[in-house]
């Protein structure tokens, strides 16, 4: 008896749902990711290596952000000697490289935010990661804005206006 039916070994004939899709990265066409994360440094854990001498390791708070090592000239001067002292402090580390055989990428460290949990430095390193400009404004863009303080919206604007509040 001959079976005209469907072969279950051709892809192209079994439903979307079976299949699963794969593909491979070709080309970045352009790259998103300012590349800049917030995070802790710390020493690397094997002593003895050759690395223990050169890089210290940055961890992101963001785990979606690879950890990356960052030269020892980059980080303050006592950490190697007093790293418990930087164990609580953020900093900012841009990601400058990705080697396709190592594990982490190479960073080097930005600026130094502040303590852990303080409003100030979690709000730059947020706002840096995301590439937003939090300068202060010009004199231009304040000269714009009105003098006279109490400022308030007048009546007849505000009836023209769609209360949000």
């Amino acid at each position: 008896k001959q079976d005209d039916g469907p072969k279950v070994n051709d892809p192209r004939l079994l439903p979307d749902m079976f299949l699963q899709r794969t593909a491979k990265v070709v080309y970045i066409l352009e790259k998103k990711h300012s590349r800049a994360a917030t995070g802790f440094i710390k020493l690397l854990a094997d002593k003895n290596s050759e690395l223990f001498r050169r890089c210290a390791m940055f961890s992101p708070v963001d785990h979606r952000v690879p950890r990356a090592y960052v030269s020892l000239a980059d980080c303050p001067p006592d950490f190697v000697t007093r790293p418990e002292d930087y164990s609580n402090m953020l900093f900012i580390c841009r990601i400058v490289d990705w080697k396709e055989d190592s594990n982490f990428a190479t960073g080097q460290l930005a600026k130094s935010l502040g303590q852990a949990g303080e409003i100030e430095p979690e709000t730059e390193g947020i706002l840096t990661e995301y590439g937003v400009d939090f300068s202060d404004f010009s004199p231009e863009a304040l000269e714009c804005l009105p003098q006279s303080l109490p400022w308030v919206i007048s009546p007849g604007e505000m009836a023209k206006r769609r209360d949000l509040r």
